[in-house]
C-alpha cells in the first residue's frame, strides 16, 4: 500500500526534530499513526547521516522485543553515534517499561525518538510522568475530506461526500 503524505502531520513532527523532546503520535485505532511513521521513513531516508532504527510491533518480526531490555538490545545493535539516528517505535505500549528506553535514549546526542501508541495510558494525562515530562503529544485524527479523496483516489463530487458522509474518514 503506497504512503500518502499528510502535511499536517508531517510538519508538526518535523517542527519537533532536534529539539531533545520524545514525539508522541496518539490516536484511536485505524486513525493513521503508523502511516505518519511510514511517511516519515519516506522523507528522511535519503539523508546522507540519518540512521532510522525502526520497530513496528504490530510486525511478527518484533515478537520478541517484549520488555525494555529487548528493544534495548535492538536499538544497541542498530545506534550509530556518527549519525543522526531516528528511533521510531510504533505500538510502543505493547513493550513492558518502554518508558525506561525511550527516557535513556532521549539523552543521546543526535537523536530524535516518534513512537506511536493508542491505549488508554498513552492518551492520558499521565504521560508526562511515564516518560519524563520532555515530550511532544500530536493527535491524529481521521481522515479529513481532502484526505479521503486522495485515499481512496475518488473526485470531488456528491457521491464522494456521500461515501465521506457515510463512513466516515478511517483510512482502513
Amino acid at each position: 500500500m503506497d504512503v500518502i503524505s499528510r502535511p499536517k502531520y508531517a510538519d508538526k513532527v518535523d517542527s519537533w526534530i532536534g529539539k531533545g523532546q520524545i514525539i508522541v503520535l496518539v490516536g484511536q485505532r485505524r486513525v493513521g499513526k503508523s502511516f505518519v511513521l511510514k511517511d516519515f521513513i519516506e522523507r528522511h531516508k535519503t539523508e546522507t547521516d540519518a540512521n532510522i532504527i525502526s520497530i513496528d510491533k504490530e510486525k511478527k518480526s518484533f515478537d520478541d522485543i517484549k520488555t525494555y531490555n529487548d528493544l534495548n538490545r535492538y536499538i544497541d545493535q542498530r545506534f550509530d553515534s556518527s549519525k543522526h539516528n531516528y528511533i521510531l517505535i510504533d505500538e510502543v505500549q505493547d513493550i513492558s517499561e518502554w518508558e525506561r528506553t525511550v527516557r535513556s535514549y532521549r539523552t543521546e546526542d543526535n537523536t530524535d525518538i516518534i513512537v506511536t501508541g493508542s491505549n488508554s495510558s498513552m492518551l492520558s494525562s499521565d504521560l508526562g510522568t511515564i516518560i519524563g515530562g520532555r515530550y511532544e503529544e500530536i493527535h491524529i485524527h481521521s481522515l479529513n475530506y481532502r484526505e479521503f479523496l486522495l485515499f481512496h483516489n475518488l473526485e470531488d463530487n456528491d457521491s464522494s461526500l456521500s461515501l465521506f458522509l457515510n463512513y466516515g474518514g478511517l483510512p482502513g
